[in-house]
């Protein structure tokens, strides 16, 4: 299954920014709602063009590298589109992860300079391997700026143009895997394949420049600069970056700033309706659809949602290293799939022999195309190449006739009973299913006997309290005997990772400290 005709489009990131600051200078770029603050397409040009220019005259050119250090903010899309217009490597950071995965991850990148804001909590100079310079920002637009900021010295930096435009195969960014399960890795493309990663998502979510698209998750995932950042920049569109979801003003935001696209997850989506607001699509003419990815979103909450708020919910699917591999079209929806290919990319579901299995048949996931990362990053002399010919991401999945993928499971995630497989995923479904739960999650722990056994853990709705009984009853209705979990653990919340996905060894250390027993 390729994508729908697949591209040979490149723009670098100097000339995309700089067309658009020539049509369209006044037009606002990114606006921030808690910043209380927007930049045009022409300040942000400027911006990013002194902040180029600084990087040259402080030595750091291509090939070396800068890391960022922030909350979503104007100033940390500034380092990073700068640096990406100056042929830097840039290494944005989650700052919600453990200090101890920043610190290796500063270590393993080993950048020249490091960026960090001033508003983030503690000092995170303690985490620095020797040798970088720390440069502290604030505001953008600070009339006096404290001494040694950034944006006191790009004031002095050269305004003239970005010398040289980096090269399509050129290296471009490295961003950290979430780590769910094990210590993140950094994937690291090419321009080409950045560039391309959100062609894709343009292509498939049918995005323009009249376009206002709404995120909130930190712009150091794959996911926002494929799905909002890249998109913006590369149809001139407007980007309203919050730094965190917000339930009591997401429906404000979407009203204010008059939002046609809004990021989702199935988190905020599920947030969305244990509490339902007073909301529904007629009070918000311009919003076209909200999208849902990073993990999959049950078919109950799909259309629960879409009852409640009258909002299409557009599902797609990715990954850190693929970009979005498939997608729905607005317009080409199908309840529980993620779609199509996406432009891209080829994806085959395949079977243990390596033989491509027919429609309707369970398949593992194999990608390939231009969007792909080139390598793990494991130090300035070591990359670990990422296959291009035929990536395993770990998904299983059947495809229609139509061509249309719906996952099925994770690889890993396949817990072996007694020699038979059982796929969380399913047990997770019938458990979402209770009209009780919130949340859930399933897991495989380790049995003397079976070798593993299923265990459930839901998160209750509001006003609600499961019981695990009744859970236990409900699952027996739905699954046959050898499915059905040896236990159902009923948490206030389900543990997640920074990146907003469930964080599995949480929930193994969890059961380890309830039972005693590892998982």
């Amino acid at each position: 299954m390729a994508g729908d005709t697949g591209s040979a489009a490149y723009v670098d990131p100097n000339t995309l920014l700089e067309e658009h600051a020539r049509r369209r200078p006044d037009k606002i770029f990114v606006e921030s709602p808690d910043q209380g603050s927007r930049v045009t397409f022409g300040e942000f040009e400027a911006l990013s063009r002194r902040f180029a220019n600084f990087l040259a005259g402080e030595g750091v050119g291509h090939g070396d590298r800068v890391s960022v250090l922030s909350d979503n903010a104007i100033e940390a899309l500034v380092v990073f589109w700068g640096a990406l217009r100056a042929g830097v490597i840039v290494n944005p950071i989650n700052v919600e992860i453990q200090d101890k995965h920043v610190s290796r991850i500063l270590h393993e990148v080993a950048p020249k300079l490091v960026f960090g804001s001033r508003e983030l909590p503690g000092d995170p100079r303690g985490l620095l391997p020797p040798g970088p310079s720390w440069i502290p920002f604030g505001a953008w637009n600070a009339p006096s700026p404290p001494a040694g900021d950034l944006f006191l010295r790009l004031r002095a930096a050269s305004d003239a143009p970005v010398a040289g435009r980096p090269a399509r195969s050129g290296w471009s960014c490295i961003d950290y895997t979430s780590g769910t399960t094990d210590t993140p890795k950094g994937a690291i493309w090419t321009h080409e394949a950045y560039y391309a990663m959100s062609e894709s998502s343009i292509d498939r979510l049918q995005l323009t420049e009249a376009d206002t698209i709404l995120d909130y998750r930190h712009f150091s995932w794959s996911s926002p600069q494929i799905l909002s950042i890249g998109p913006t920049m590369q149809t001139g569109a407007t980007l309203v970056l919050a730094r965190k979801f917000s339930q009591a003003r997401f429906f404000d935001w979407v009203r204010e700033y008059g939002v046609t696209v809004a990021v989702g997850i199935p988190t905020v989506i599920n947030m969305l309706l244990a509490r339902p607001v007073a909301v529904t699509a007629a009070g918000l003419p311009k919003l076209r659809f909200m999208t849902s990815s990073t993990a999959p979103l049950s078919v109950e909450r799909h259309v629960e949602f879409e009852k409640t708020y009258g909002i299409p919910i557009v599902q797609l699917a990715g990954g850190t290293e693929t970009g979005f591999m498939c997608g729905n079209s607005p317009d080409r929806r199908k309840l529980g799939s993620i779609g199509r290919p996406t432009l891209n990319m080829r994806v085959r579901l395949l079977d243990e022999a390596g033989h491509e299995v027919p429609p309707g048949q369970e398949g593992e996931m194999v990608v390939s195309g231009r969007q792909m990362a080139s390598a793990y990053w494991q130090g300035p002399d070591h990359l670990a190449p990422i296959p291009q010919d035929g990536f395993r991401n770990g998904d299983l999945a059947r495809r229609d006739e139509d061509g249309y993928v719906y996952i099925t499971g994770r690889k890993k995630d396949i817990i072996i009973k007694g020699g038979v497989n059982i796929a969380a995923l399913e047990i997770t479904n019938c458990l979402l299913e209770h009209p009780d739960v919130a949340e859930a999650a399933t897991l495989g722990v380790r049995d003397g006997i079976y070798g593993e056994l299923p265990v459930g853990f839901v998160a209750p709705r509001p006003g609600r309290s499961p019981r695990e009984a009744s859970l236990l009853q409900h699952l027996r209705a739905k699954l046959v005997d050898f499915k059905v979990p040896t236990a159902v653990v009923v948490l206030d919340t389900i543990p997640k990772n920074a990146n907003g996905k469930i964080d599995r060894n949480a929930l193994a250390a969890l059961w380890e400290r309830r039972t005693g027993r590892s998982a």
